[in-house]
């Protein structure tokens, strides 16, 4: 294309402005770019004196970014958690939507997790040690985003929390061979949780330094529990805890739509290295609903109707979450603040039942409407910091971090089915980036704090009322190990 000399000054004047205006769209909320990549500042003299003297300085800064979400991402295992500051992919839209507003360039994840979760019980010395025998789960992930004008949006389907545990069930064993091989039946033997989650979100910026953003979820909430109680009768000289007067049985119930919402802001002053984050959420109890299996044993039955079911309420937490990062040249921290807030009525929750009938040897028989569910939860919190360090400019990074949470149970309401002894959790990852890709590798280890039980808060659940007594007391230790992958690609 010709260019007449006497139009350069103009096309240059133009070339400046843009420059001049992209300069400015780097600072603050917009400088924090996806692939490591940050135009941190654009100076360039005016042309006017001069059209020979053209002076363009372009400072780089790098950093990683990626994706979270509770339960085990790839970027959340390999910072033990930490990402309600960097998070501005799919996690965001459950963490802090408001740092969404980050990056305004269409994109997309796709990921996939692996989760073992590990728990062993120990009665005493003399007993044999109780494992975990469940697989380990899969948790997916998959989201998109893209700014329109000063809004990004997103919107994203995820395993957004899961839990299993499995331990040895008699199956055809007599009852008069247990000795002390399943002491744990009346704490349980399965126990299961999984929420999946659809969520949309948006994040508006307020200036150069301050987003907010806000999203709602709509999730598939599903529980199932598989555990004894004892039905006899003292007063004739059954024996506390004889399996022959056990009835076993397991509930699973779903509730197909459980809303919650989390609105969040995120602060990044341009004139410094420093972004802070915040948010609330909100989660509707669920109402899972679902069909109940009931066996006895050799001197109890139980009998069911032909559709028999059974109903759990499920509270759900308030959550408050508070992060910190600070990005330097080669290297990256951020620091996290986790606190679940439970009601009172989560400590204790008990399955209504319907179509059940427990009758004893003696033709005495009973409706089971009401069992005890294991599963318990109480106010928690962690605390989590992690570390990105560049190993190859602009391709690779390694990250690590460490987390330490406290027990989401009370010691007196631990089971074998339900709920975490507080722990230890170190991640380690890498980052790559090519292109418009970056694909994430994360592993984790959690490690719980081993801890003698407590009288247990549980008993047989004799709905005879004919004799009661605790559950077996014992000693609870746990590990959870994660492994995870991710592409990240814009488009």
């Amino acid at each position: 294309m010709r260019i007449e000399l006497h139009d350069l000054p103009q096309r240059v004047e133009r070339q400046i402005s843009k420059l001049r205006v992209e300069c400015a769209s780097e600072h603050g909320l917009s400088s924090r770019r996806r692939h490591r990549a940050e135009l941190s500042c654009l100076s360039v003299p005016s042309a006017r004196p001069a059209i020979a003297v053209l002076y363009v300085a372009l400072c780089a800064r790098v950093y990683a970014d990626g994706i979270v979400i509770a339960g085990g991402s790839p970027r959340a295992i390999g910072r033990a958690g930490t990402g309600t500051v960097s998070d501005d992919g799919a996690g965001a839209l459950l963490l802090d939507p408001a740092v969404l507003a980050r990056r305004d360039e269409y994109r997309a994840q796709i990921g996939v997790a692996f989760v073992d979760d590990n728990v062993q019980w120990l009665e005493n010395q003399d007993a044999p040690l109780a494992r975990d025998q469940a697989e380990s789960r899969i948790v997916p992930t998959f989201a998109i985003e893209g700014g329109v004008g000063n809004w990004v949006l997103g919107i994203g389907a995820m395993t957004s929390a899961t839990s299993e545990r499995s331990l040895r069930q008699p199956g055809d064993l007599d009852p008069g061979h247990f000795g002390n091989a399943f002491d744990y039946r009346y704490d349980g033997y399965v126990g299961s949780t999984r929420r999946d989650t659809l969520a949309i979100g948006a994040a508006r910026r307020l200036g150069d330094a301050v987003a907010v953003g806000i999203s709602i979820s709509a999730s598939r909430v599903s529980v199932g529990e598989t555990r004894s109680l004892w039905a006899g009768f003292i007063g004739r000289k059954d024996v506390l805890g004889d399996p022959a007067h056990d009835v076993t049985l397991a509930m699973t119930g779903v509730d197909d739509f459980s809303p919650s919402a989390v609105a969040g802001v995120l602060v990044a002053p341009p004139d410094t290295r420093v972004e802070l984050a915040a948010s609330i959420a909100w989660a509707r109890t669920a109402h899972v609903d679902g069909p109940v299996v009931a066996v006895g044993s050799t001197d109890v039955s139980a009998r069911t109707t032909a559709s028999p079911t059974a109903h759990l309420d499920v509270p759900e937490p308030i959550t408050v979450r508070t992060g910190a990062r600070y990005l330097a040249e080669k290297w990256i921290v951020e620091v996290n603040g986790d606190l679940w807030i439970f009601p009172s009525s989560a400590e204790s929750n008990a399955w209504q039942l319907d179509g059940v009938t427990v009758v004893d040897e003696s033709s005495a028989a009973v409706n089971l409407t009401t069992l005890q569910s294991r599963l318990s939860e109480r106010t928690h919190g962690a605390v989590r910091g992690a570390i990105d360090v560049q190993i190859i400019p602009g391709f690779l990074w390694a990250t690590g971090g460490y987390a330490y949470t406290t027990a989401n149970t009370d010691a007196a309401y631990r089971s074998t089915t339900f709920g975490d002894l507080s722990g230890h959790t170190v991640g380690l990852g890498l980052e790559a980036t090519a292109g418009k890709f970056t694909f994430t590798l994360g592993w984790s280890r959690t490690w719980s704090i081993q801890r003698p039980e407590q009288i247990s808060a549980w008993t047989l659940d004799n709905p005879f009322n004919a004799g009661n007594e605790q559950v077996p007391s014992g000693t609870f230790d746990e590990s959870i190990d994660d492994v995870g992958v991710l592409v990240d690609a814009e488009y």
